[in-house]
Parts: structure tokens; C-alpha cells; sequence
């Protein structure tokens, strides 16, 4: 039952921030914009998305209780990959968090850099 809640809220959520991104279609599709085209996930991929974003951190920080479980899940899905990434790097070293987000800031700044 926890893990259905949390990948309700996380789909949730991810589908709320998404569906102010994107053209509002449910299915993905590709859009050709000039000679290129693009991928479009759709409202539907987003959902899932988000889902599979809060059950990994389900399984990453084990919450206990509904209150930490909806909360975990609504961050995962707001935030997604980024949020999975820092706090799986922070549990897998035992380095300062101030010196890993130090760290992640240099890399969005260099990647930023090369575009």
C-alpha cells in the first residue's frame, strides 16, 4: 500500500509541474520543428516518471510513516533525477554536503559553459 501511494504522489506531482511545461498532450509524439524533431514525452510518460522517481526514493530512504512517505515522494517528483542523484551520492560517500553540492554546482556550471 506505501508503495502505491508513493508512486501515486510522485506521478502526482511530476505530472503538475510537467503539464505547465508541456503542450498538454496525454501521448508521446515527436514534433518536427524545421528539419529537426523532437520527443515530446506526453502527460502520461511524465506520470510515470514521477512515480518511478518516488519509488526509487522509497526505496533509497525507507520512510516510515504516511506524512514522510507523501513527503518524500512529492520531492522525488518535483524534482526527479536531480533530487535522486544528490542524495544517493551523499549516502554512498561520507563526504560534507556542503562539499558535495560544491561539487554538483561545478558540474551544472561547466555543462552550462560547453552550450
Amino acid at each position: 500500500m506505501e508503495l502505491l501511494i508513493a508512486f501515486l504522489v510522485g506521478g502526482m506531482t511530476n505530472l503538475a509541474v510537467a503539464s505547465k511545461l508541456e503542450e498538454g498532450a496525454l501521448l508521446p509524439y515527436i514534433k518536427k520543428v524545421g528539419k529537426k524533431r523532437f520527443f515530446i514525452p506526453g502527460l502520461l510518460v511524465d506520470f510515470f516518471i514521477g512515480g518511478a522517481a518516488a519509488l526509487a526514493a522509497f526505496s533509497f530512504f525507507e520512510p516510515v510513516g504516511y506524512a514522510k512517505i507523501v513527503g518524500t515522494s512529492v520531492l522525488a517528483g518535483f524534482n526527479g533525477l536531480t533530487y535522486l542523484a544528490k542524495n544517493a551520492l551523499s549516502k554512498a560517500t561520507d563526504a560534507d554536503p556542503k562539499t558535495l553540492d560544491e561539487g554538483y554546482q561545478k558540474i551544472i556550471g561547466s555543462s552550462a559553459d560547453k552550450n
